[in-house]
């Protein structure tokens, strides 16, 4: 298996610290294509995409991780998914004459949340929430580190025309401050000096022994992660049951079939009159929830 699209755990083994690296390829291009997004929104996806899957690789659960922004000014919402199968989906709302002073704008005017939602009965969805904090993905991640989890860590993203590519350090849980700083502190430095060009196209063995060629690196197997959509017939009969019954035949009398898409992965299921009858027939209850996730 090559560096594309994979994720890749590593460990230090003489220092408390453990690091991921993430190859976006095949997956970064499908979820693009769904949407003729601009350069600005590619960059900001694909760095949302990125740490979706680093974030999901060291929270450890079953289920999905969402990583998400929603704010109220040209920027409506970036959304990235990914679940412990690291089947990955993202999407993008704004508006069409958005530029970059608009994004950052628009960033900074709103919040990221951090959910959790386990794949398990009874489970509760876990929400962490951290302010925009000037023009960086990474700078407003590392924050929600120090608030949320209380661990030091750093991340390195990079998005270019054709693949994006992520590294994260972290310092192993319950480890005190005194026994790790000096380690902590050698480890950041040498990552530091990690080009972008090197971490998106450079084989993570390779960059690794470039990166830190003095220590006792630990690699682990390499795991696949590709784009892969969720939508189903059976979840777009649940949203026309949602719309409800008397603005779906209100709907019906303008056209020939409602028709629900998928914004993720633009696929368009279809409904005539005898399936929007059926659907109301069979008494099905609304989801309990209407947000995008």
């Amino acid at each position: 298996m090559n560096d594309k699209d994979i994720l890749q755990r590593f460990i230090f083994d003489k220092a408390p610290v453990r690091g991921e690296i993430v190859h976006l390829n095949d997956s970064y291009k499908a979820i693009m294509k769904q949407h003729n997004y601009p350069p600005v929104i590619q960059k900001i996806l694909g760095e949302a995409l990125v740490a979706a899957s680093l974030l999901s690789a060291i929270i450890k659960f079953k289920g999905r991780l969402t990583v998400q922004f929603r704010g109220s000014g040209k920027l409506k919402l970036l959304l990235a998914q990914c679940n412990q199968q690291f089947q990955l989906r993202g999407l993008a709302q704004f508006h069409s004459d958005l530029k970059e002073e608009d994004l950052w704008e628009a960033l900074n005017q709103g919040v990221l949340c951090i959910m959790m939602d386990p794949d398990i009965p009874g489970g509760k969805r876990y929400q962490g929430i951290v302010a925009w904090k000037g023009e960086s993905f990474v700078e407003t991640l590392e924050g929600y580190f120090y608030q949320s989890e209380q661990l030091p860590t750093r991340l390195w993203l990079s998005v270019s025309d054709d693949c994006a590519a992520g590294m994260l350090l972290q310092v192993m849980p319950k480890e005190k401050p005194e026994l790790y700083q000096n380690d902590w502190e050698r480890l950041v430095m040498l990552t530091d000096t990690m080009k972008s060009e090197e971490l998106l196209h450079i084989e993570n063995q390779i960059l690794l022994h470039r990166l830190y060629s003095e220590e006792d690196v630990r690699i682990f197997e390499k795991v696949p992660v590709m784009f892969s959509c969720n939508c189903s017939i059976e979840r777009s009969e649940h949203a026309i049951s949602l719309l409800g019954q008397k603005e779906a035949e209100q709907e019906l009398r303008l056209k020939e079939n409602i028709v629900v898409t998928c914004e993720f992965c633009n696929k368009a299921y279809s409904f005539d009159r005898v399936d929007i009858a059926r659907i109301f027939a069979k008494g099905d209850k609304p989801p309990s929830s209407t947000q995008i996730h």
